[in-house]
């Protein structure tokens, strides 16, 4: 169980484009670090996503969710969202408020919530079963120039079981450059520890990618994940697809 648990884990983190960090139902500009700026006040972006991964191990296990964000920009400064898997196993909740904006530099606040709905354990205290994990942290965006940025975002977050509680850190870096008008090449690195248990301590991520806008509205994103190998889990690939629409 322990292994099937850190599989289902590291397919977590690269399976949507916005579970890459893990507060969530807040927007992105890129594959997995969040960005500074916010929706639009009064405007919903919707976005479906869905991805896989597979482990690379004698038996090749795949991995692959379906989910749906809906974020809502509640003033200029502020959005709060909500993803929606399509197993329903959970409710995540984000909000993100963009708290400083200096000529190319950009710093925005994070934190959110996943709420549990079902629990096949039930000798859990009801607070787990409601309280999966809370998290927080902070975005930072810097635009190079017109066709070149770079977003960092950093986080922690805890998850709770019955009997303990699980420490982790993430740090997601992430460099855009648009070749031309609308499509953007993608690169980053996405880094996690766990502080609670040694087998699942760290793990790394090679994110490549691009975005594609070329209707009024609508942004194609595509990943192609590669976990590093480490001593506790195999390498694995993966490839994650979204669509974000701002509704009007």
């Amino acid at each position: 169980m322990k292994k099937k648990g850190l599989a289902l884990l590291l397919s977590a983190i690269f399976i949507s484009v916005n579970i890459y960090s893990q507060t969530y139902g807040i927007s992105a500009s890129k594959l997995s670090a969040i960005n500074a700026k916010t929706v639009l006040k009064d405007k919903i972006e919707f976005e479906p996503s869905f991805g896989f991964s597979v482990f690379m191990t004698d038996s090749l296990p795949v991995y692959s969710d379906l989910g749906f964000r809906f974020t809502y920009g509640l003033t200029s400064k502020t959005e709060m969202g909500i993803v929606i898997p399509v197993n329903l196993s959970t409710l995540n909740w984000g909000i993100k408020y963009n708290a400083v904006n200096f000529k190319q530099y950009s710093v925005a606040f994070i934190a959110g919530i996943q709420n549990s709905l079902n629990s096949d354990n039930q000798s859990q205290e009801k607070t787990v079963s409601l309280f999966h994990s809370y998290s927080g942290g902070a975005a930072f965006t810097y635009l190079i120039n017109k066709k070149m940025s770079v977003d960092f975002t950093g986080q922690l977050q805890s998850k709770f079981h019955h009997s303990h509680k699980d420490l982790i850190v993430f740090f997601n870096f992430e460099t855009g450059y648009f070749i031309t008008n609308g499509l953007q090449f993608v690169t980053g690195i996405c880094y996690n520890r766990d502080f609670t248990h040694k087998q699942y301590a760290e793990n790394i991520t090679i994110n490549s990618g691009i975005t594609l806008e070329k209707a009024k509205n609508f942004i194609l994103v595509l990943n192609f994940p590669y976990q590093l190998k480490n001593r506790y889990s195999p390498a694995s690939i993966g490839f994650a697809l979204a669509l974000t629409m701002l509704i009007e």
